[in-house]
């Protein structure tokens, strides 16, 4: 099925920039019976098991009425937590680790989605249909559209150059959001972008994959994970504990459950289902341990996007 390019954006990239949403229950229920949490999420797959756990009533079951805040990015995220606006949000690694380089204590709780060997991925590399350009040395020179910059997609973009024969420090990079890199490949205002999902479905309309934007990292890392601060941890403990395992169930749920998840997933994000029903769906772990976190601390530091080491240990709550 061919899904009209404008229609798609125009309706998935309204609900990635959409400003705070708050969904649950009716204030008077939530007030009377429900324990507030505030939750920021980014509307796409790779952080969707959170919602997913709510549509299968694990947070009221476990005595929570959340209240999702949606937002752009992790950084984003990192900033409402730190300000005490949302208790918990998503983001990855390199954007964890470089706060708390800056002296903000931030802990993962648990994961997200993960990347596993052999598995399908959610983010790709992409060049124009009729393009030239080939992985590795043939992207040398290149202006690359990345989602951040010094975060975990340069890193992908970064690696991946090196990876396979190229030189990354001869590659320019330009921050596009995601909804908007197609139309910039589109008009050739950039010669190779890495999109996520849905993206990487939809923008086929206009480009061709020559890769996966995984390959740049290693076979297993985290891609994003649940955090927050280590003042609210400390204050929150028993809630922290029960959200850990929450998301657990909820992973464990979606991970063999596409078909359920994918209508759920065009309810929370507004995408039309029948590109839910057709992106490539993301992988969510269960358990968090240091080898998820250690080859994106590892590769960001090399390239000199974390500007110093980081013990994966140190960005793990022990609970």
């Amino acid at each position: 099925m061919v899904v009209n390019r404008s229609r798609a954006m125009g309706i998935i990239g309204g609900a990635i920039a959409a400003p705070a949403l708050v969904t649950g229950f009716p204030a008077i229920v939530r007030s009377q019976t429900l324990t507030p949490l505030k939750i920021g999420i980014i509307p796409v797959d790779v952080a969707a098991n959170a919602y997913y756990a709510q549509d299968l009533g694990l947070f009221t079951k476990a005595g929570f009425a959340v209240e999702f805040q949606v937002m752009a990015s992790g950084p984003v995220l990192a900033q409402a937590v730190a300000g005490g606006a949302i208790d918990l949000g998503v983001s990855n690694v390199a954007t964890i680790g470089n706060a708390r380089l800056r002296g903000l204590p931030f802990r993962f709780v648990a994961p997200a989605a993960v990347v596993n060997p052999g598995q399908k991925p959610t983010d790709v590399v992409m060049v124009l249909q009729d393009s030239t350009i080939t992985p590795g040395a043939g992207m040398n020179g290149k202006l690359i559209a990345i989602n951040g910059l010094k975060d975990l997609q340069e890193i992908e973009a970064r690696g991946y150059v090196d990876k396979f024969g190229g030189d990354s420090n001869t590659v320019k990079f330009v921050e596009v959001p995601f909804p908007a890199m197609g139309g910039a490949l589109q008009e050739k205002r950039v010669d190779i972008i890495f999109p996520t999902e849905p993206f990487s479905t939809s923008d086929t309309n206009v480009g061709r994959v020559i890769g996966d934007a995984f390959d740049g990292v290693a076979p297993r890392f985290m891609l994003l994970g649940w955090f927050a601060s280590e003042s609210w941890l400390a204050g929150n403990g028993a809630t922290a504990k029960k959200f850990v395992d929450i998301m657990r169930q909820a992973s464990e749920w979606a991970n063999g459950h596409q078909a359920e998840s994918a209508v759920m997933l065009s309810n929370h994000t507004k995408m039309p289902a029948e590109i839910a029903s057709k992106i490539v769906r993301a992988v969510y772990g269960t358990t968090l341990d240091p080898s998820l976190l250690t080859p994106v601390l590892n590769l960001g530091t090399r390239y000199g996007l974390i500007t110093k080491p980081v013990p994966a240990a140190d960005l793990i709550w022990k609970g």
